[in-house]
């Protein structure tokens, strides 16, 4: 088990962590799993979802670190070895312990934290997506007590698990090395946090990193088929195999993710009420990382 991760991307949900990990598997010194890419392993999560479309969560939650491990039995030579699980900075309570015992105090922590009020509007937008929330979004946001004791998945709590301050703060207590990123310097100056992150985990940061595509993106496909065939599994077989990956990547950046995806407007009067819920916790949140977060807070 010598292969286990010496860094964790642990959150948050919704804030480019799927196309993180796309962009850090192009590295030649950098691990993730190929199997999978969220581990499921220190957050500890008890499975049983009851939500709809969650019982495929409870075959992808790692019981033992024997399990876990598996993940990375690939490793070669690379020097940092990663698991990229966002529900790891919603389970801090439990999963903060269980990292120090298996990894130890000195495993790198990577945070990416986006908007709470933008973040929780992608999480709905994303089960929108995928025609498993059928509530409007102020509705969702009502339900998430009742969800909660049904037994529904944690990211069903739009709002509640965008409460940042104790779980970074934790994070920071805890462990040596931590590096905080916001979502927005991310998404508009990738090559320039990537490059940060590789310094972070002291592997080559002057490496290219292709960018282009922006994954797991939330919103209402403008063509349900388009969508559905990208994320057809065995039609992405079937693309990597027969089909010039030059030819696949251009078809890619044309036509699907960001490019075949509408992005609704939040209501004015929720945005407002969702800037007064969060607004405490983002100035001690402003104050802890030593970011401006100033902007999180206009209407």
């Amino acid at each position: 088990m010598n292969n286990l991760p010496n860094f964790l991307v642990v959150g948050a949900s919704k804030s480019g962590t799927s196309s993180l990990y796309h962009y850090l598997n192009q590295h030649p010194n950098i691990f993730l799993s190929k199997i999978q890419k969220e581990g499921r392993y220190f957050s500890q999560m008890k499975g049983g979802y009851r939500g709809p479309g969650d019982e495929r969560i409870d075959d992808s939650i790692h019981r033992t670190l024997e399990d876990y491990s598996k993940l990375f039995a690939a490793v070669k030579a690379e020097k940092a070895i990663g698991d990229i699980s966002p529900e790891m900075l919603y389970f801090y309570e439990k999963g903060i312990p269980k990292i120090k015992a298996e990894l130890g105090e000195k495993v790198k922590i990577i945070i990416i934290l986006r908007s709470p009020i933008e973040r929780a509007f992608s999480a709905y937008l994303h089960f929108k997506r995928d025609k498993r929330e059928e509530r409007t979004f102020e509705e969702g946001l009502q339900l998430e007590e009742e969800r909660l004791k049904n037994d529904w998945i944690w990211a069903w709590q739009y709002k509640n698990s965008g409460l940042y301050y104790k779980q970074v703060k934790s994070y920071i207590d805890n462990f040596k090395e931590v590096k905080v990123i916001l979502f927005d310097d991310f998404k508009n100056n990738p090559d320039t946090v990537l490059a940060e992150i590789a310094e972070f985990l002291e592997v080559e940061s002057e490496f290219k990193f292709d960018t282009s595509y922006k994954y797991n993106v939330s919103g209402a496909p403008k063509n349900q088929l388009i969508y559905e065939l990208e994320n057809s599994r065995k039609l992405i077989v079937f693309l990597k195999r027969f089909v010039p990956q030059s030819l696949v990547k251009f078809v890619r950046n044309r036509f699907t993710g960001e490019k075949q995806m509408v992005k609704p407007e939040m209501d004015k009067n929720t945005k407002a009420a969702l800037i007064d819920f969060f607004r405490a916790d983002i100035l001690k949140l402003q104050q802890l990382i030593g970011k401006d977060l100033s902007h999180w807070l206009d209407g």
